[in-house]
Order: C-alpha cells, then sequence, then structure tokens
C-alpha cells in the first residue's frame, strides 16, 4: 500500500507560487520542437512588463547521423548568431571536434 499524503500546511503549494522564485512582472516561454526530417528547433523568450526589456533566443540543431556530424545554429535577440559544427568518433572513439563561427 502507497503513502498517504501528509496535510500539516495545505496551503504550502500556494505559498510556494509565490516565494520559489516565480517572479511577478515577466512573461517566459519555452518552445521545443522536432521537424519530420529531424532538425531540433527550441526558443525561449522573456518579457519584463516593467521595463519592457524583451530577451529571446532561437536554436536549430540538424543531425547528419551517417557521418558523425552536427551542425547547430543560435540567434539571440542581441543579434548575435553562433554557429557550430561538430564531428563525433570519427578519428578516436569518444573525441568531439567543434568548429565555432560568432557573428555580431
Amino acid at each position: 500500500m502507497g503513502n498517504t499524503p501528509t496535510y500539516d500546511d495545505p496551503g504550502k503549494a500556494a505559498k510556494d507560487v509565490f516565494n520559489k522564485g516565480y517572479g511577478f512582472g515577466m512573461v517566459k516561454i519555452d518552445l521545443k520542437t522536432k521537424s519530420y526530417s529531424g532538425v531540433e528547433f527550441s526558443t525561449s523568450g522573456h518579457a519584463y512588463t516593467d521595463t519592457g526589456k524583451v530577451l529571446g533566443n532561437l536554436e536549430t540543431k540538424c543531425k547528419v547521423c551517417n557521418y558523425g556530424l552536427t551542425f547547430t545554429q543560435k540567434w539571440n535577440t542581441d543579434n548575435t548568431l553562433r554557429t557550430e559544427i561538430s564531428l563525433e568518433n570519427k578519428f578516436a572513439e569518444g573525441w568531439i571536434i567543434e568548429l565555432l563561427y560568432l557573428l555580431k
């Protein structure tokens, strides 16, 4: 038989909403999806209602499994584009070689 929950403080869950880092004046969104062809997309953003500042980023990742290649691009609202190309397990088992290009 499973353990039954204790009811020492029934309002604790409601208090945690206000005390555990849930910010007021901020809207946050995180989205992830994968296309039919295997390209992964993830995006996240924060909007601060008191200052009007918006921060966000978009990441795309494409894997070519036959060759051990991974292409990753990251773009953010500071207008920085970062491109990574990774090559895994081609020279020795466990090795990862990465090329990074940063454009601002």
